[in-house]
């Protein structure tokens, strides 16, 4: 799914306080009774996260919801953006891939 660049400074977030509290993937998704899969989609962008998902998700990762929404803006205030990947191949003029 294609989502603002917001969006995706609020998964980057949602990633970010889920590895500070030192749990895995499969660990938050533990807590919340989930599968796993619901949290690497959520990080992804896969599905999006309602309210009341990130009040749980908050609570798993020990951080009060004022204090993700502080994080949340100060990362839009500094502007801060995430590098793209970049591949590691290349395409001549034609769109074909040369080595």
């Amino acid at each position: 799914m294609d989502y603002s660049p917001r969006y995706g400074h609020f998964r980057a977030l949602l990633r970010k306080i889920r590895k500070d509290a030192g749990l895995s993937q499969a660990a938050l998704a533990q807590k919340l009774g989930k599968p796993q899969t619901f949290v690497s989609k959520s990080e992804l962008g896969e599905r999006r996260v309602d309210y009341p998902e990130l009040l749980d998700i908050c609570a798993a990762c020990q951080i009060n919801l004022s204090d993700f929404d502080r994080r949340f803006h100060k990362t839009q205030d500094a502007g801060e953006t995430r590098q793209k990947r970049r591949s590691p191949r290349k395409m001549d003029d034609e769109g074909r891939i040369s080595d």
